[in-house]
């Protein structure tokens, strides 16, 4: 294929994936949720006031300044267009990246490799949402790759090295990830160099140990006990060790027998059901989830904002494929290639595994799949060789075409006409903080009373009313206890709270006297009971997209 139709094959590429991704973006469906409203709001923050800001200028500049809502202001095509974008660059750092693994038909699977990338669920739904640094890190891992495998001088390493390097600045899992990888590399570069550039190593090595330890401890905490890696872990999980405790406590009911070693089961109980196993079985099972045909090809991530929940990360007509490719690359592939595949693959899914929410969570994982999307390329691209004639190529070519045109349709479907209206998919974009913004904008700018665990919606009230960042920076945060309960006050007219007792709610109204009580649907039953002696009939109701009830809006107010 001549270079001039490989790039007008990419460009149709790239324009494929750049309007999927901002196919009616701009609708804010499914809406907007917690962390997309409060992280643009405060990354606009860091650009347009950076005197305001605790983030450094290199974090400004390398993070912040990706927001596009500098541009297009805060609504949700300003605040998703970026990953949309960067989104819609993937299949190009896939094709860079394929580019460079040996194999006679290359370039055709570096090609397919992109179109895949462009409509596959994996990096569609990751330009759907505003974690920019998401898709940015993908790319940035397969430039690392592309750069490896092609490297023939000390400085193409040093350029993987970087990339990887940057890939871990923007995200945290890979700073546990880059000390195998960068190993790797250093090994593969150890054998390119001469007597000289082998004296430099120890140097190098030196520095890429300061810095991945400077952005381990200094931009991500490092083990600092209230970081989020440290909290997430699944030993400081207390449910951890629920089921290896009822475990235990179920064996005291038997008898003594071979396998207590005729003593008392309580006794022999710990070395079977402890807190080490306990840790193991929940690592193992996260660890292996990313692996399972279920996360794969039939229902992706439980969390849906990463998945729809109807189909996995890659489309099912391709599992043959994906088998097939497995085989042909370990059968064929030469060391270098192997080993890095082999090493992106078995250490990605580590650092999701170590986490209370790790099984199957898509943003912790993502940078496996574009080596997964190569098998499936690999196996396309061979599977051809059993055919020998060309009307049956083109036929089988042609079937399974159509097999791919369904699949995709199939796909976005779904997601354009059922995802966003369902109660699972709103309850996970947190549905409704908006329409409970412009109902205070509407009365006034009253006094919300919001029944929720937590303040951190707080942040949705900041996008939507784009709230003066001098308003924000100078408000002092209030946590009023009062009886059992906690009452969040991150503004002048916003409370938030999850009562332990009817008699809180009731002192904390007549105190700071909300003019409306807002419940949500999960958190009470008998709503009427937790009313500060008001009516039963809420004034407003707001509803999710399917029509059930979200919140209900209670006057405390005399006039109304």
């Amino acid at each position: 294929m001549k270079r001039k139709q490989t790039y007008i094959f990419l460009f149709l590429i790239f324009l494929l994936g750049f309007f999927l991704r901002f196919y009616r973006l701009n609708l804010n469906l499914p809406e907007l949720y917690i962390d997309e409203t409060t992280g643009q709001y405060l990354m606009r923050l860091s650009v347009l006031h950076p005197n305001l800001s605790p983030n450094s200028i290199i974090q400004i500049y390398l993070y912040n300044l990706l927001s596009f809502t500098t541009i297009l202001g805060l609504n949700p095509l300003g605040a998703r267009s970026a990953a949309a974008f960067f989104s819609s660059l993937i299949p190009l750092a896939i094709f860079l990246f394929f580019t460079q693994v040996k194999h006679k038909s290359n370039l055709s699977i570096a090609l397919i490799g992109a179109f895949l990338t462009a409509i596959l669920p994996w990096s569609f739904l990751i330009g759907r949402i505003s974690h920019v640094h998401i898709p940015i890190i993908v790319s940035l891992t397969c430039f690392s790759c592309f750069y490896f495998l092609s490297a023939k001088k000390l400085r193409h390493y040093l350029y993987s090295l970087f990339f990887l390097g940057l890939a871990a600045f923007y995200y945290p899992t890979i700073i546990l990830i880059a000390p195998f990888i960068s190993l790797l590399i250093l090994y593969f570069a150890s054998q390119a160099l001469n007597q000289k550039q082998r004296q430099q190593l120890p140097f190098i090595i030196l520095g890429l140990g300061v810095v991945i330890l400077c952005i381990f401890f200094f931009k991500y905490q490092g083990f600092n006990l209230n970081s989020r890696g440290v909290d997430l872990a699944i030993w400081r999980d207390p449910n951890t060790i629920h089921d290896t405790n009822q475990s235990r406590g179920l064996s005291w009911l038997s008898q003594p027998g071979l396998f207590t070693l005729f003593t008392n089961p309580k006794q022999i109980s710990p070395l079977a059901y402890n807190k080490v196993t306990a840790n193991l079985t929940i690592f193992t099972h996260n660890y292996l989830s990313f692996f399972s045909p279920d996360w794969l090809f039939l229902r992706g991530d439980a969390i849906l904002r990463h998945s729809t929940g109807q189909v996995g990360y890659f489309f099912p007509v391709l599992i043959p494929f994906l088998l097939y490719g497995i085989f042909r690359f370990f059968t064929t592939a030469d060391q270098k290639t192997t080993w890095l595949f082999l090493t992106w693959i078995i250490t990605t899914p580590l650092v999701a595994a170590m986490t209370k929410d790790g099984a199957g969570y898509l943003l912790r994982a993502i940078t496996m799949l574009p080596f997964f999307t190569y098998f499936i390329s690999l196996g396309l691209v061979d599977s051809l060789n059993f055919i020998k004639t060309k009307i049956l190529k083109l036929l089988y070519c042609s079937i399974f075409s159509l097999l791919i045109i369904y699949s995709t349709f199939y796909f976005f479907f779904g997601y354009f006409h059922v995802y966003p209206y369902q109660t699972s998919t709103a309850r996970a974009y947190e549905y409704g903080f908006k329409e409970l913004s412009d109902f205070q904008i509407q009365n006034n700018n009253a006094k919300l009373l919001i029944i929720w665990d937590g303040y951190y919606p707080f942040g949705h009230f900041l996008f939507w009313q784009n709230i003066p960042p001098l308003e924000y920076t100078q408000y002092q945060f209030e946590d009023i206890v009062i009886g059992e309960s906690h009452f969040y006050h991150p503004s002048p007219k916003l409370f938030f709270a999850k009562p332990y007792k009817t008699q809180d709610l009731q002192q904390f109204v007549q105190q700071y006297q909300p003019q409306y009580l807002i419940l949500p649907d999960r958190y009470y039953v008998n709503y009427p009971s937790d009313l500060p002696d008001k009516s039963n009939l809420p004034v407003k109701v707001i509803n999710y997209p399917n029509g059930k009830t979200n919140f209900l809006i209670y006057s405390l107010s005399s006039n109304d």
